[in-house]
């Protein structure tokens, strides 16, 4: 399922409502792939569209994962829920763009927190540890969440949390 997107953005709307002062929920990634008809679902979706669609469609309320689990893991898309069995997690009442600028990304992330980030994935097949140095592709087409930044003697490198499980890369992050 391409539901990467929707991983980016729940990923960083927990981390920024955990950073807001509430408690750390986890959230679902399945609202937004059922629900979200701005995006497409298994097909791939943008994380800005996902994060328009939850303030113009749900009032920018956000379901937990407890409540409304992921389940399209095998491609399926179920039809969106509704109902008061759903309990709402966590608010967002907008979103910020930043600069594709290394700096401003790396500012942003030190006084706010993670970031959604689109990047192309071509070379992570095959990535297993250590920082990947191949970063030459030019064509958007993975989500991820991007978590932190750190040096390697003069090697300065990214961390980012991938939607690919924890048996991917470094349980689930990469350098």
């Amino acid at each position: 399922c391409g539901s990467c997107w929707a991983f980016s953005a729940i990923g960083n709307i927990e981390s920024q409502w955990k950073v807001a002062g509430h408690i750390l929920v986890s959230l679902s990634e399945q609202q937004l792939v059922s629900c979200d008809n701005m995006d497409g679902g298994c097909g791939g979706g943008l994380m800005l569209q996902a994060f328009d669609w939850l303030l113009r469609n749900a009032n920018g309320s956000v379901y937990t994962e407890k409540s409304y689990p992921y389940t399209s893991g095998n491609g399926d898309v179920p039809d969106c829920l509704e109902g008061e069995d759903l309990v709402i997690g966590a608010h967002i009442d907008g979103h910020v763009t930043l600069k594709s600028n290394e700096d401003v990304m790396a500012a942003w992330l030190s006084k706010n927190g993670p970031i959604s980030i689109a990047v192309d994935a071509t070379s992570f097949q095959f990535y297993k540890s250590g920082i990947l140095t191949e970063c030459n592709g030019t064509q958007l087409n993975h989500g991820v969440l991007l978590v932190g930044y750190d040096m390697a003697g003069k090697v300065p490198y990214w961390i980012i949390k991938n939607s690919w499980g924890e048996e991917w890369g470094e349980k689930g992050y990469m350098r």
